[in-house]
């Protein structure tokens, strides 16, 4: 959505909020409101995902994010600042935001037009005109202010196709130490695609009102819909079946010629204390995808994602930074076969 001078990308509402600045949304309110409370009150604000985008037509651009109050993880989060599809160098390279706010001073590069160049003849998909503020994946980070002459970026500036993804804290980022560095970011930079970020950690509940928005947008192309982690505690089978194939039907209506991925629980520890549940869950997404009957609608378990141990995180949950990695690599692959 447009902000002031300024794209903010992955951004669908803005919430002003008192003694100055905005909470940013990821879905708009109708949709937010009918999401189970975790969802709705917190997680719909978590920046995973979300970038402020702009073009500079004067020297510099100064803007100051701001962590939210709240039971947050850690005291600072990090931002990432690229030019188009290059990484900023040193200090940009990461920005620590904590809750008392952080000025982000970005000037244009003195090589910029090798940097076109470069993204030109490699087909990168972003001009590097563009600066992208890679906000923090683990919070609610507040937008505060933004100085500066800037315009945002012209659609022909960015990726002519998009990919979607909807989860767990997983596709949510957790673990991937950096937010361009979630598997979701490193799937859609594979692809040469723009991203659209839908992780919802422990709340990834697989809502009818979030089916049906992500069948509603019309700007994706791919789509990979993760399920399963954050209900295997305290959903039956029976409960989970039935909304697998409620939430899947809904997402292939008007599906046309896109397409979806869907997968489900990653190897994970549920597996390696040999917990059968998991394996259960697995059948019944394989079987709701199968019962479909849809072209456009494809199960990869998620055991083939991230096959091995060796790539979670101390929690034996969430992956980490290098199992990321490992899932966009499969992810990517699986994608482009069709």
């Amino acid at each position: 959505m447009r902000y002031q001078n300024v794209e903010l990308h992955n951004v669908e509402a803005v919430v002003p909020l008192e003694g100055g600045g905005v909470r940013l949304s990821r879905v708009p309110e109708p949709v937010r409101l009918a999401l189970n409370p975790a969802a709705r009150d917190v997680r719909a604000y978590h920046t995973c995902g979300c970038e402020i985008r702009f073009v500079l037509k004067g020297e510099e651009a100064r803007l100051t994010l701001r962590k939210g109050a709240g039971p947050a993880v850690s005291k600072s989060g990090q931002a990432e600042v690229y030019f188009g599809p290059f990484q900023g160098v040193y200090p940009w390279a990461a920005v620590h935001v904590d809750g008392q706010g952080s000025e982000i001073v970005v000037r244009r590069p003195g090589n910029l037009e090798h940097l076109q160049q470069l993204a030109r003849d490699g087909g990168m998909g972003f001009d590097p005109a563009v600066v992208r503020i890679i906000l923090p994946y683990d919070w609610i980070y507040e937008l505060v202010s933004i100085e500066g002459d800037l315009l945002p970026p012209e659609p022909g500036q960015l990726p002519a196709q998009r990919l979607l993804c909807y989860g767990s804290s997983i596709t949510h980022g957790g673990d991937s130490v950096r937010p361009a560095g979630t598997y979701a970011m490193r799937t859609a930079r594979r692809l040469g695609m723009d991203l659209i970020h839908l992780g919802f950690a422990g709340s990834a509940h697989m809502e009818d009102a979030m089916a049906l928005y992500i069948a509603s947008r019309g700007d994706w192309h791919l789509a990979v819909v993760e399920m399963g982690i954050n209900v295997i505690g305290d959903w039956e089978e029976e409960r989970f079946e039935r909304q697998v194939r409620r939430f899947l039907t809904m997402l292939s209506t008007g599906l046309r010629d896109r397409r979806v991925l869907c997968t489900d629980l990653f190897l994970c520890r549920h597996d390696l204390e040999g917990q059968e549940k998991a394996a259960r869950f697995r059948g019944i997404v394989r079987s709701a995808a199968e019962a479909l009957g849809h072209p456009g609608v494809v199960y990869v378990p998620g055991t083939e994602l991230l096959p091995d141990a060796s790539l979670l995180s101390a929690d034996l949950v969430h992956p980490s930074a290098e199992g990321h990695e490992a899932i966009a690599a499969r992810l990517g692959e699986r994608l482009r076969r069709g």
